[in-house]
């Protein structure tokens, strides 16, 4: 990695404030990590919705006069979004400057930070992985990073002691920071975060497809539960698929594999072995879920 230029960073800038975007401004203003931070969105009543909260100490008229002043700037916007941010910001980032996002895919983000940002500019990929569903919150809040895993994953152009001090700046807000490089990044989310969300896809076309007119009488409060991932933003999760193909198309048949192998084991109809896989599941899930 090389040694960007290092200068004190005071000003943090936050381009997207929806709930992600404003959380995180809420997040830095709450650990005084930076002195400032300043907000931007495309949707003014977001911006005045994130200044009347006092997430931001000020929001900017454009992206750019965010970028300008900022010492440290977090893009928080749909993935193809933020690269064309990198295009349209270049201009006006000062050397030295931080640039970050929090897109949930990588490897596109990455690389086209590398790329489409100018010299003495230093790049970093992140994503936080929670939301309103992990934070147990409806509404942006300081609080949707404590306890969860922050990833940040650097490009040949980040340099260590900007990534010790994104590191700091993020364990600031309580997150827990694993550092990986791009393309492990979106095998790994493909799988945890990616699949699920396409999960409903195929169930709720099989509900729609059954002759049975009575089928769409009788979902209640499972099927509801068990799909509602289908309702997430359709923009974001466009770009999600864009910009992953590959490794969400791998966990897909993957879980296509697992799903038949299943499926075995049900047609066989073996108690003693339905119960085991029951309780594999169960255990599995605890650990996972389960900890202290």
């Amino acid at each position: 990695m090389t040694q960007g230029n290092q200068r004190e960073r005071t000003t943090a800038g936050v381009i997207g404030l929806g709930f992600m975007g404003a959380s995180l401004a809420a997040a830095l203003r709450r650990s005084g990590s930076l002195t400032r931070v300043l907000g931007y969105d495309s949707e003014p009543a977001a911006a005045k919705r994130a200044l009347d909260a006092g997430f931001v100490d000020e929001v900017t008229d454009s992206a750019a006069a965010v970028a300008g002043a900022a010492d440290l700037l977090v893009l928080c916007t749909p993935v193809q979004r933020i690269i064309g941010y990198l295009t349209e910001l270049g201009p006006v980032l000062r050397p030295g400057t931080v640039v970050m996002d929090i897109g949930s895919t990588k490897h596109a983000v990455t690389a086209a930070m590398d790329e489409l940002l100018p010299a003495g500019v230093v790049p970093l990929g992140g994503h936080p992985m929670t939301g309103p569903a992990t934070a147990g919150v409806t509404e942006p809040d300081a609080v949707v990073y404590e306890g969860r895993v922050f990833l940040l994953t650097p490009t040949p152009r980040t340099d260590e002691e900007t990534l010790r001090w994104c590191t700091g700046v993020m364990e600031s807000l309580g997150a827990r920071v694993e550092v990986v490089d791009p393309e492990r990044h979106d095998r790994l989310v493909a799988v945890v975060s990616h699949l699920p969300r396409m999960l409903p896809v195929p169930l709720l076309s099989l509900a729609a497809d059954d002759p049975d007119p009575m089928l769409p009488h009788l979902p209640a409060g499972g099927f509801r539960e068990s799909t509602r991932k289908a309702t997430e933003s359709l923009d974001m999760w466009v770009d999600v698929l864009v910009t992953n193909a590959g490794p969400v198309a791998d966990s897909l048949r993957a879980y296509a594999r697992a799903v038949e192998a299943v499926a075995d084991q049900v047609a066989e109809g073996d108690q003693t072995t339905l119960r085991a896989l029951l309780a594999d599941a169960d255990q599995r899930w605890r650990a996972l879920f389960d900890q202290p």
